[in-house]
């Protein structure tokens, strides 16, 4: 690892970060002893508790998260509880996610209306008596069965687990470009693993910090999100990176093939800008989902994750 790539500042978030475990690093020389210490320090803890809190993003897209919502309680076994943090822009909108709220209310899913997202996720978070977290944004939809008992296996302080990755992932829509693959291993728990410094280039491959399918420790997210600044989904993604150097040392973990895939269809986020493709604006689905229609989402399942992630919705009436 390039440790002279943290600079102090990022050294003083990661010593606050320890605070909230009870350890702190007193008089720091310089960052490789501060990793070298932090890394003997990760390496002696066990696996957290295996129950798993689910979270999802959302913002004006109660379609696009039914669709979600649908495949992952169709494709997950032994899924675990959920919370939706959503933003609604208007009453339309709001509308649209009360009627969603209904559709799914004998499923274990907490609706969240944001009104301080910062402040809401880290309170959601502290609240919750499971030992892991995992993130999810409302435009994904999971292609392929996955059992989430493999997510119990996973000792989330020694691997990072990406869901949104898997071998069929040559290509980034985000990045629009060709990717690379890491070397893989295959695990006997049908998982592959994977070093996040094996592509040296920029890469959804190198990526070890995002809120796309990722799985942390809660003790180890609540400490990064109190301590940086952010104000969505995106900043904090953002804000998350600057605690890349460390994690890029953990192993990545991944499926055969990516099983929640995004699929850019549109964009709502304001904090940067993606590519996006289709033809479904955001007041298009809007205006079908309040004339009764919903997303074909099983003509999405078990295709790879290159053709999943550009290909265009078709509708039905919702069942």
């Amino acid at each position: 690892m390039n440790t002279s790539k943290i600079n102090i500042n990022i050294i003083k978030k990661l010593n606050s970060w320890l605070a909230g475990k009870g350890m702190v690093i007193k008089n720091i020389k310089s960052a490789e002893l501060f990793s070298d210490f932090y890394e003997n320090f990760r390496l002696q803890l066990d696996n957290p508790d295996s129950g798993i809190l689910s979270i999802v993003f959302s913002k004006d897209r109660a379609m696009q998260l039914h669709t979600f919502l649908a495949s992952y309680f169709e494709n997950v076994a032994n899924y675990s509880s959920m919370i939706i943090l959503y933003k609604a822009s208007n009453k339309a909108h709001l509308d649209s996610y009360q009627e969603l709220i209904k559709i799914f209310e004998d499923k274990p899913v907490i609706f969240i209306e944001e009104e301080n997202f910062r402040n809401q996720l880290i309170q959601a978070i502290e609240e919750s008596h499971k030992g892991k977290i995992c993130f999810y944004v409302d435009d994904m939809i999971f292609t392929h069965k996955f059992d989430y008992n493999l997510l119990k296996q996973v000792n989330p302080y020694k691997t990072i687990i990406a869901l949104s990755r898997g071998r069929d992932m040559t290509y980034s829509a985000v990045l629009t470009k060709s990717l690379n693959l890491p070397e893989f291993t295959s695990l006997n728990n049908d998982l592959l693993q994977f070093s996040w410094d094996d592509i040296k280039e920029y890469s959804d491959w190198s990526y070890p910090l995002g809120v796309s399918g990722y799985m942390f420790a809660k003790k180890e997210i609540l400490s990064i999100l109190k301590t940086i600044s952010f104000k969505a989904p995106n900043s904090l993604e953002m804000s998350m990176q600057q605690f890349k150097p460390v994690f890029k040392r953990r192993k990545g973990l991944c499926p055969e093939n990516s099983v929640s895939v995004c699929v850019h269809a549109n964009l709502t986020q304001t904090e940067g800008s993606n590519p996006v493709f289709g033809n479904s604006s955001i007041e298009e689905l809007l205006d079908m989902w309040d004339k009764g229609y919903q997303i074909e989402y099983w003509k999405f399942y078990s295709k790879p994750l290159n053709t999943t992630q550009v290909q265009e919705y078709s509708f039905c009436k919702r069942k």
